[in-house]
């Protein structure tokens, strides 16, 4: 499966590291400080509610007690002086109302009124004496109240100077319960008004007067007031029960006021009127202190993360350079270098692995060693049984040369014979005498390929056809092969790649296979050779019909000195050294058999990828 380049660097020890490292670091840090974010916020929000709603509460309280003390010392005047106020005595009517102007300081001037409207006399507090008029259609707005025995209050209005004001009218009830007249208080709402700026001092907060038409009332930008600003956007809309709870408290809510802006407001109402204190301020400036904290902790976070990335990257570094030590050992150690030493820089958990390796590699090259040495002694066993069949082999072909050098001594002594039919003789005689020679020598060169040791076991990879080592081994073992009578056929797949590897090795284990098959068959057995090229290795399949092997025998055979035959025919050793030297290859080795049926030995080779 081939994987992407991109996707391998997040595989990598490195990132994974480093992921670790970040996210152990950061999450934690995120966890607890959205947590204390979220509770800072929550706190801060519970306070500008109650900061809102305090400001407007107290301007409602400050409107409600001018509204009850105003309507209550203007009643207790009616009560008190009805008869003077709906005598005939103005003097005595203004002395009356005058009175209670001096003790009303927000009330900047009183009027009397009789039963049908017109207005008696009044007072001011800025004309002394002066004649004081209402207009004809506040006198209609008032006695649609008064008649009903209502208090009236009326819109707020601006007088001359600019300043707003309304009026409040208490009606005269005497004896029979007929009203007799009214009183009109022009009440200030100038008091309340530098209530609002002094309530509001809150940064960026303002508070307001509205009615229910959304027209200010008052503002502390009176300006607003004079261009006669429409505030609806601000009021909200009231469901019953958020119209009943704002009777009793303020409503607090977050919204885009009539400015554009988006705001934090509360809204109450004002009791026995049509009017409102809406309290405003910016949410930028009402969350100034969370929005601080937020910045604030981004930006250390930004500063931890990237010092987390600096101290990681430190130490991912150093733990890659110590894995890149390690695995440069352990390709010297595959590519041949038993024993390598890697070099031990700290004494921590990474030392104590270097050095675990160390002695691994050291073990491993005396493993090495003692394979070699196996080896080695296979190949002297298996010396020893080619000795008998290599004299043989050499015999015939020596006694051979030896008859015809005789008879080529014997015909020399006649050359003065001059009979050309001798000399055809002689020349057949030197040409046996050549071809046996050189049988000798592939002879005795095979012999000493197949003993030779190497002392360095890479030095013998090459590529290598594994047709034709075993062509080879069954050279080395014609004799026993033909003693036993033994009948060798061959299904070779001729298609089959090179390999590169021991050749010599994977010739001395088909030597050990064929040994081993030659001495368990009878003779005129059935040897058969088969090599076969698969998707991904060479196949190499030795089959014979000899004895078999019992299966719990068979799970020995690998076992180095195990062996079945008869004492001085085996050392027990070719098999295991096979099975090493399949291993050492990449390849696989697999035997199967049953007694008396012969057994099948499968070996398996991988086909060369890249040549290091």
């Amino acid at each position: 499966m081939n994987i992407p380049k991109y996707a391998k660097r997040f595989q990598s020890i490195a990132f994974k590291l480093l992921a670790f490292s970040i996210i152990m670091s950061l999450i934690p840090l995120l966890f607890l400080g959205g947590y204390n974010l979220s509770r800072a916020k929550n706190y801060l929000w519970e306070s500008v509610k109650y900061q809102h709603s305090y400001g407007t509460s107290r301007v409602v309280k400050e409107i409600n007690f001018l509204l009850e003390e105003a309507e209550r010392a203007i009643t207790v005047l009616s009560e008190a002086n009805g008869n003077i106020l709906i005598g005939h005595d103005t003097k005595e009517q203004e002395r009356v109302l005058y009175s209670c102007l001096t003790n009303l300081p927000y009330v900047e001037r009183m009027s009397l009124l009789d039963a049908k409207g017109y207005e008696i006399t009044g007072v001011s507090r800025f004309d002394v004496g002066g004649s004081v008029t209402i207009q004809e259609k506040d006198v209609e707005n008032i006695f649609k109240f008064i008649k009903d025995y209502q208090t009236y209050i009326g819109p707020v209005l601006l007088d001359s100077h600019g300043q707003p004001y309304f009026q409040l009218a208490i009606p005269i009830i005497l004896q029979g319960n007929d009203v007799k007249g009214a009183i009109v208080a022009d009440i200030s709402l100038r008091s309340v008004v530098d209530l609002l700026s002094k309530v509001s001092g809150t940064s960026g907060a303002y508070l307001f007067l509205v009615d229910q038409e959304g027209h200010l009332i008052g503002h502390e930008d009176f300006s607003q007031v004079l261009s006669n600003r429409n505030v609806q956007a601000s009021l909200p809309f009231l469901t019953e029960e958020e119209e009943e709870f704002t009777k009793e408290n303020p409503l607090v809510r977050t919204y885009v006021s009539y400015t554009g802006e988006k705001v934090v407001g509360a809204y109450a109402k004002v009791s026995g009127t049509d009017w409102a204190v809406v309290y405003e301020q910016p949410e930028t400036k009402a969350f100034s202190s969370y929005i601080h904290l937020r910045n604030t902790f981004g930006l250390s976070t930004l500063i931890l993360m990237l010092l987390v990335l600096g101290i990681s990257l430190f130490f991912v570094i150093y733990f890659l350079r110590q894995l890149d030590i390690l695995k440069t050992g352990v390709k010297r150690i595959t590519s041949g270098e038993a024993g390598f030493v890697l070099p031990i820089q700290s004494q921590d958990e990474i030392g104590e692995v270097l050095t675990a390796f160390n002695e691994l590699s050291e073990e491993l090259k005396k493993k090495r060693e003692l394979e070699s040495a196996l080896r080695q002694a296979d190949k002297m066993a298996s010396v020893g049984l080619l000795a008998a069949g290599i004299a043989h082999e050499i015999n015939n072909p020596m006694a051979t040369i030896c008859l015809s050098v005789e008879e080529l001594r014997y015909e020399l002594q006649k050359t003065n014979s001059d009979q050309p039919e001798k000399e055809q003789d002689i020349d057949s005689y030197l040409d046996l005498i050549a071809r046996q020679a050189d049988r000798c020598s592939q002879i005795t060169q095979n012999l000493l390929d197949f003993s030779r040791q190497e002392r360095n076991q890479n030095n013998a990879y090459d590529f290598y056809n594994l047709n034709e080592l075993i062509q080879k081994a069954l050279e080395l073992n014609h004799y026993m092969l033909q003693k036993k009578q033994v009948q060798v056929q061959y299904d070779l797949d001729r298609t089959i790649p090179l390999i590169w590897g021991d050749g010599p090795g994977i010739q001395q284990v088909i030597f050990n296979f064929l040994c081993n098959s030659a001495q368990a068959m009878k003779p005129g057995g059935v040897l058969k050779l088969v090599t076969e090229n698969e998707a991904d290795c060479v196949c190499l399949k030795v089959i014979d019909d000899g004895e078999g092997i019992n299966s719990e025998d068979l799970k020995r055979v690998f076992e180095p000195f195990f062996t079945t035959k008869p004492p001085g025919l085996g050392t027990g050793l070719g098999l295991a050294v096979s099975y090493g030297l399949i291993k050492q290859a990449g390849g696989t080795i697999a035997m199967a058999s049953r007694l008396g049926e012969g057994t099948t030995v499968t070996v398996k080779l991988p086909h060369t990828k890249e040549v290091q």
